[in-house]
């Protein structure tokens, strides 16, 4: 709201004939941004561009400071509130284990001082507790203030569940950037289509007329490494620069490769770049298919359940479904096993399929650790249980709120019916979700066997691929290695054979 105030007071003419000078334009690198905060502020739709201004979601103008520091200063009292509504649940074990108090260390970085300082000096339960519910009610009186009737009312209505229909404004800032888009989704649509399982994931996205519906693509900078996101805020998928400049330079000649990297480096060129140049794109939806098989089940998630959109509305607390992450990276080593089995030429031997060996080798000690391993690395990593402890306290909370006058009863009621109703779609959901994650990994734990097949077969094939010995002998003894878990006699004499004609 005081961004706001100030964007108003901005365009007042002063008294005198001459006009007040307009803020300067913001800065993000100059103000030092972490990534994580980069990737909030894309998320919330703002525009960070390669000269440093922040563009807003709806007039695509730049922020000044005073209107950046206001968005900040949003995403981390989002932060704080999430930490301390954690922080709440590990505080309500009495005694704590070690591993509540592993958990209460690991929220420090977002929650406040005297909290943080209360937990550095080991104070005791009773003061810990009265500290969070003190700082946790006014942060939730922050969000209460700022919420206008409107919202209020957009939140009490339901979510539509099923295809997105008319859209959102879509993240895009100029026409070359939704060109791109436009040709990433195709490029994306057609290499799934290849596979059956593909397909599949396809199918879940189809629009009113049949056809694959994939969610608006943007190329933006990812933090962490990650080369594709999907963002439920804006409904769209992104994807970072890195990835497509590792498809575009692959295809040039090695001896031009290092001078097209360096020619790609602002975002800017990199777009027009690959506008023109359409088998770039081809190559970034084959090198990174799988992960879009991935991140693509989050666009079905979010078609499917209105648990995102509840989160990007406020009335569900803004998580990483650890149950939602669970299916996307069971589906899509289905993806992969899929392509192991009908096309292994196209299968990489990188780091989703050294995934991909571990979940067949171990599929329930693969699932308890992909668990373990979001839990240690988000700090709004939950999965749904945990979420819905969350979404009761916040009810309560408002039932607890005192009014004064009608339109702080009005306000109120409005906000029991969007927080309850979420309740009840998130406890819909989460049933729903247990079944499927768990039918997903009895199907991981029975296809241990096809699965040490495929992979017997793929580096079989990639033996007889390699140019070199030394690739030659690492890729036969491993589908001889895989021929032996598979129990197939005739696969495993196909694979000595190969061997023993290269002696």
């Amino acid at each position: 709201m005081r961004a706001l105030c100030l964007a108003v007071l901005l365009l007042v003419p002063a008294p005198s004939r001459a006009q007040t000078p307009a803020a300067p334009a913001a800065d993000w690198r100059k103000a030092d941004v972490s990534g994580p905060m980069q990737d909030a502020l894309r998320n919330a739709g703002y525009g960070l561009q390669d000269d440093g201004r922040v563009l807003d979601p709806k007039s695509h103008q730049p922020l000044t400071g005073a209107q950046l520091n206001d968005a900040l200063q949003r995403i981390d009292l989002t932060a704080r509130r999430l930490a301390l509504e954690r922080l709440r649940l590990v505080l309500a074990h009495d005694p704590m284990t070690d591993a509540d108090r592993a958990a209460a260390a690991a929220l420090k970085e977002n929650l406040p001082d005297d909290v943080a300082k209360a937990l550095d000096a080991d104070a005791g339960l009773a003061g810990l507790r009265e500290l969070t519910d003190r700082d946790l009610t006014a942060v939730a009186a922050y969000f209460d203030g700022t919420r206008t009737a409107a919202e209020r009312a957009e939140a009490a209505t339901p979510v539509v569940a099923g295809p997105p229909g008319p859209r959102a404004p879509l993240p895009y800032f100029d026409a070359s950037e939704q060109r791109l888009g436009d040709a990433l989704r195709g490029a994306a649509a057609r290499r799934l289509g290849t596979d059956p399982v593909g397909r599949e994931i396809l199918a879940r996205l189809n629009g009113p007329d049949g056809r694959p519906d994939l969610p608006p693509v943007v190329v933006e900078p990812l933090s962490g490494g990650d080369a594709a996101r999907y963002d439920y805020r804006r409904r769209a998928l992104v994807l970072s620069p890195d990835a497509l400049i590792s498809a575009a330079t692959g295809l040039a000649p090695s001896k031009d490769r290092g001078a097209l990297e360096k020619s790609l480096a602002s975002r800017p060129a990199l777009i027009a770049y690959l506008n023109a140049h359409p088998s770039a794109v081809a190559a970034a939806a084959a090198q990174n298919d799988v992960l879009l098989a991935h991140e693509l089940t989050h666009a079905w998630q979010d078609r499917r359940d209105p648990v995102m959109q509840e989160m990007s509305r406020g009335t569900l607390p803004a998580a990483v479904v650890i149950d939602f992450e669970e299916e996307a990276w069971l589906t899509k080593n289905r993806y992969l096993g899929s392509k192991l089995v009908h096309d292994p030429a196209s299968v990489s031997d990188d780091a989703e399929l050294d995934d991909y060996r571990n979940m067949t080798a171990a599929p329930t000690l693969w699932l308890l650790r992909l668990r373990d391993n979001y839990a240690a690395a988000a700090s709004n990593a939950m999965d749904l249980s945990e979420t819905a402890e969350i979404q009761n306290h916040r009810l309560e909370m408002a039932r607890a709120r005192a009014v004064t006058s009608s339109a702080e009863q009005q306000a109120k009621a409005l906000d029991l019916a969007a927080l309850g109703r979420a309740d009840k779609e998130l406890a819909a959901a989460s049933e729903d979700e247990h079944q499927r994650v768990g039918a997903l990994h009895v199907a991981a734990v029975r296809g241990e066997t096809a699965s040490a097949a495929a992979l017997a077969g793929y580096y079989l094939q990639s033996a007889l691929a390699a140019d070199n010995s030394a690739d030659y002998a690492v890729r036969i003894g491993n589908a001889e290695s895989y021929a032996v878990k598979s129990g197939d006699a005739a696969l495993l004499a196909k694979v000595r054979a190969v061997k023993e004609s290269r002696k």
